[in-house]
C-alpha cells in the first residue's frame, strides 16, 4: 500500500515547541562558535583596506616570530590583485585572539592602490577605470515574449517609473567560520557554521585530498545563514590548513566586519519599467531596462515580469560588476527585489487608471496558473484583516496633517519543493530509545524538531521520546538547508523509516504476543492488539531481547510538492516633515501544503516578515565612494529594527484541503519576499507620491516629496 501522510494525525499540524528551544534560550545550546577543543588556537584574518589594490611586498616573517604566534597563512600572495575592502589576504593562528590580532597587525604588506569603482553610478560612468576584463557593465541578451511594439500601440493608459534597491548584507548573528582538529594525519573533524554539513566535508576532503569518509562536520546549531553558508569557504580551509600545520585544533570565526565586508550580500536591483494597460485594466505589456550588482562577482538577475499575466514583454538586464563582495543567496534569491520592483509599476499604473490595487491585481493573474485560485483566496482574507475596504483611500487622499496614513499590498511566489535522494535512519532499541539520524541540520527552522514530530506521530510516542539527531555530516544523506528544501526532502523520508521501523518491530514482537503484525497498533504510548491496549511501549521493546531494529527511510512521491503564492498588506505612517515611516501593521497570508508544526510554521512567517520590514525600512550597504569603503561595516551603523520597529503583525496560513493535500512544502523563503514591496506602495499611497528608492528611510521619502514639488505633483 502506498505511503501517505496519516488522515487523522494526532500532532501533525498541532502547535509543539522546538525540542531545543529551552538549551538555545538558556545558552545551553553550543553553536560552533562556541566550540573550544582542548588546546584550541585562535586564527585571525587580515583583509583589504582598499577597495582596489595589488600587492607589492608581503612579509609574514615578524608575525611569525611574534609571542604567541603558532602558524601564519599567506592566502594572498605577491602580485595578487584585491578586489574589494574586506579582500581576503592572510591568517594567523595564536595561543590567545589579543595575540593573533597584534601579529597580524605585525604583518608587513606594501600595497599599489588601484582605481576602483563601489557603487553602481561610478561603475557605470563614462570613463570610469575597468575593474573587469570586457567592462564593467554587462549587458545580457534581451528577455522578449511577444510583440512589445504592438502591445504599446494597444495601450491606453502607460506609467514609466524608476525604482531601486540597494545592496543588504546577511548578517548572520553567528559569523562564518568553522573550528578545524586533525585527530591523525588524515582524519579531521570540523565544528562548522553551515547551512551543509555534507558540502563542507566534501569541499575539505578536496582541499586536503582525503577521503570524505574521514572527514565529520559537526553543526548541532547554528546562528544564521540565510543562504551564505554553503561551504568551508576560504577561511574554513584556512583553518583547517593552520590546524595541520600547527598540530593543534584552530578556530577561526570572521569578525564583524569582515562579515559585512566579505562574507556574502542580496545584490542590488534598479530598473526603468514601462508598463501598458487597456482602460479596463487588462496589462498588455512590460518593457524593462534593469541592472543590479553582485559585487565583483556579477549575480544580480531578478525574475521580471514577476507574478502577473504580461501577454507581451521585454527585458534588457545588465550586470555591474564593482570592487565590493560578492553576491550569494538570500533568503528566496531574486525574488523580493523582482517583487518590489513589478509590485510598484503595478501600483503606480493601477494609480492612473483610476482602480483599485486589488481589483487591478487580481484582473491580471495568469489565468492557466494553480496559483490563481490562490491568490484570489488569499487577497480577499488579508483586505478583511488589514481593514482595506473600511480605512483605505485613493493615493493622496490621508488627510492635511503631517501624519498621513496608507495601505499597500504586494503578491509573492516560490518553489520550496524537496528533493528525492535524502535519506533518514529510525533505531527502535529494546529500552524503548528512538533514534533518528540524517546529515541535515537545524539552521533554525526546527529541522530536529520536526522530524521528530513525524516519528512520533507514527510510533504513537510523543516529540520527546525521539532523539532527532541530526548536523552531522557522517549521517544518512541529507539535504541541504537553503531554498526551503529542507522539510519537504526530509519528512517524506523520515515517515517512511519511521513507518518501515514500526513494521519492523511489529513483525519482531508478534508472534511472543500470540498476534500478527496486522493485529498490532501504536497510540498514546501503547501497543494495541486488535484496537485495544495491550502493553506500554517499553514493554513491548523489551520484547526485541538484545535486538534492535534499524530502518533506512527514503523520499516518496506524492508526500511533498513544490509552488506556494502568498500575499501581504501592510499599514503605515509617514510625517511628511521629518520623513519617518512607521508600519503600524502587516497582514500575511500564506500557503505551504501540509504543515507539520504550526508552532514553527508561525515563527518562519513571522521571521520573514521582520526580515523583510528591514528590507523595506533600514538595511543598505553604504560605500564611500571616494575611499572605496563601506561606511556602516557593524551592527551600529548598519540599520536593524529594534523592538519598537515592529508592527503589529497578523499571519493567516490559507490551507484548504486541496492545499494539504498536496504535502510538505517548504515556508523558509517567501514570507520575506513581498513586505519590502508592500511597505513601499503603503508609503507611496500615504504621501501622494512614489518613493523610488527602498529602503523607505527619511532621506528617501523627503527627495521623493522633494522631487514631486518641484514638478508641481505634491
Amino acid at each position: 500500500m502506498a505511503l501517505t501522510w496519516p488522515e487523522k494525525p494526532t500532532l501533525i499540524g498541532t502547535r509543539i515547541t522546538r525540542l531545543d528551544g529551552l538549551a538555545k534560550a538558556s545558552g545551553k545550546a553550543k553553536y560552533p562558535s562556541d566550540m573550544l577543543p582542548e588546546g584550541t588556537l585562535f586564527a585571525v584574518m587580515l583583509y583589504s583596506p582598499h577597495a582596489h589594490a595589488k600587492i607589492k611586498k608581503l612579509d609574514i616573517s615578524t608575525a611569525q616570530s611574534m609571542p604567541g604566534v603558532k602558524g601564519v597563512v599567506a592566502i594572498a600572495q605577491e602580485g595578487a590583485t584585491l578586489r574589494y575592502h574586506g579582500d581576503d589576504i592572510a591568517a594567523v593562528a595564536a595561543v590567545t585572539e589579543e595575540q593573533a590580532r597584534d601579529a597580524v597587525r605585525a604583518i608587513k604588506i606594501e600595497y599599489e592602490v588601484l582605481p576602483h569603482v563601489v557603487t553602481e553610478a561610478q561603475a557605470m560612468a563614462p570613463g570610469a577605470p575597468e575593474i573587469v576584463k570586457g567592462g564593467n557593465v554587462r549587458k545580457g541578451r534581451s528577455q522578449d515574449n511577444g510583440k512589445t511594439g504592438e502591445a504599446f500601440a494597444k495601450a491606453e493608459v502607460v506609467v514609466e517609473g524608476k525604482y531601486s534597491l540597494p545592496v543588504i548584507t546577511h548578517v548572520c548573528l553567528e559569523p562564518h567560520g568553522l573550528t578545524a582538529k586533525w585527530e591523525t594525519a588524515d582524519k579531521l573533524t570540523v565544528w562548522s557554521s553551515t547551512q551543509a554539513v555534507q558540502v563542507v566535508a566534501q569541499e575539505l576532503a578536496d582541499s586536503f585530498q582525503i577521503p570524505v569518509a574521514n572527514i565529520t562536520v559537526l553543526t548541532e546549531v547554528m546562528g544564521g545563514g540565510f543562504g551564505s553558508k554553503f561551504g568551508a569557504d576560504v577561511w574554513g580551509r584556512t583553518a583547517a590548513e593552520l590546524a595541520k600545520s600547527t598540530g593543534k585544533p584552530v578556530k577561526l570565526f570572521l569578525d564583524r566586519v569582515q562579515e559585512h565586508l566579505a562574507a556574502g550580500n542580496r545584490p542590488s536591483a534598479a530598473g526603468t519599467i514601462k508598463l501598458g494597460a487597456t482602460k479596463d485594466g487588462k496589462l498588455v505589456g512590460l518593457i524593462a531596462d534593469t541592472h543590479g550588482t553582485g559585487g565583483s562577482r556579477g549575480g544580480s538577475n531578478f525574475p521580471l515580469p514577476y507574478v502577473y499575466d504580461v501577454p507581451a514583454s521585454s527585458r534588457v538586464h545588465s550586470e555591474v560588476f564593482v570592487n565590493g563582495g560578492g553576491a550569494r543567496a538570500m533568503r528566496a534569491p531574486g525574488h523580493p527585489q523582482g517583487c518590489a520592483l513589478m509590485e510598484a509599476a503595478m501600483d503606480d499604473l493601477a494609480e492612473k487608471l483610476g482602480v483599485d490595487p486589488i481589483e487591478f491585481r487580481l484582473k491580471n493573474l495568469k489565468p492557466d496558473d494553480f496559483h490563481t485560485p490562490i491568490y484570489e483566496a488569499e487577497v480577499k482574507i488579508g483586505a478583511d484583516l488589514i481593514g482595506w475596504r473600511e480605512k483605505r483611500k485613493p493615493r493622496g487622499q490621508n488627510g492635511d496633517g503631517p501624519i498621513r496614513r496608507g495601505f499597500g499590498l504586494a503578491l509573492h511566489q516560490w518553489g520550496g519543493g524537496g528533493t528525492l535522494d535524502k535519506k533518514v535512519s529510525c533505531t527502535i532499541s529494546a529500552d524503548g530509545t528512538v533514534e533518528l539520524k540524517s546529515a541535515t541540520q537545524d539552521i533554525g527552522t526546527a529541522a530536529r524538531t520536526v522530524l521528530a514530530i513525524i516519528a512520533a506521530e507514527v510510533l504513537g510516542l510523543k516529540p520527546t521520546d525521539v532523539i532527532s539527531n541530526i548536523g552531522n555530516s557522517t549521517f544518512p544523506p541529507g539535504q541541504a538547508s537553503g531554498g526551503s528544501t529542507t522539510t519537504p526532502s526530509m519528512a517524506p523520508p523520515c515517515l517512511d523509516a519511521a513507518t518501515k521501523a514500526r513494521d519492523a518491530l511489529f513483525a519482531k514482537i508478534a508472534p511472543a504476543l500470540g498476534a500478527t503484525p496486522a493485529d498490532l497498533s501504536l497510540q498514546g504510548g501503547k501497543l494495541l492488539i486488535q484496537g485495544k491496549p495491550s502493553i506500554s511501549w517499553k514493554e513491548a521493546c523489551r520484547k526485541l531481547g538484545t535486538a534492535s531494529v534499524s530502518e533506512i527511510g527514503s523520499a516518496v512521491e506524492g508526500l511533498a510538492s513544490t509552488g506556494v503564492g502568498g500575499c501581504q498588506f501592510a499599514e503605515v505612517t509617514v510625517d511628511v516633515e521629518t520623513g519617518v515611516v512607521r508600519v503600524k501593521k502587516i497582514v500575511a497570508v500564506q500557503d505551504s501544503g501540509l504543515i507539520i508544526d504550526r508552532l514553527t510554521w508561525d515563527s518562519q512567517v513571522y521571521g520573514g516578515v521582520i526580515m523583510g520590514l528591514n528590507y523595506g525600512l533600514f538595511e543598505e550597504r553604504i560605500m564611500d565612494p571616494g575611499t572605496g569603503v563601506m561606511l556602516n561595516p557593524d551592527m551600529e551603523l548598519y540599520k536593524l529594527a529594534g523592538a519598537s520597529d515592529i508592527p503589529e503583525i497578523v499571519i493567516h496560513a490559507y490551507e484548504p484541503d486541496e492545499q494539504k493535500a498536496r504535502g510538505v512544502i517548504g515556508i523558509g523563503e517567501p514570507p520575506t519576499i513581498a513586505t519590502a514591496a508592500a511597505i513601499g506602495n503603503a508609503v507611496s499611497n500615504a504621501i501622494g507620491v512614489r518613493v523610488t528608492e527602498w529602503p523607505m528611510t527619511p532621506r528617501n521619502v523627503l527627495n521623493a516629496l522633494a522631487a514631486a514639488s518641484k514638478e508641481g505633483k505634491a
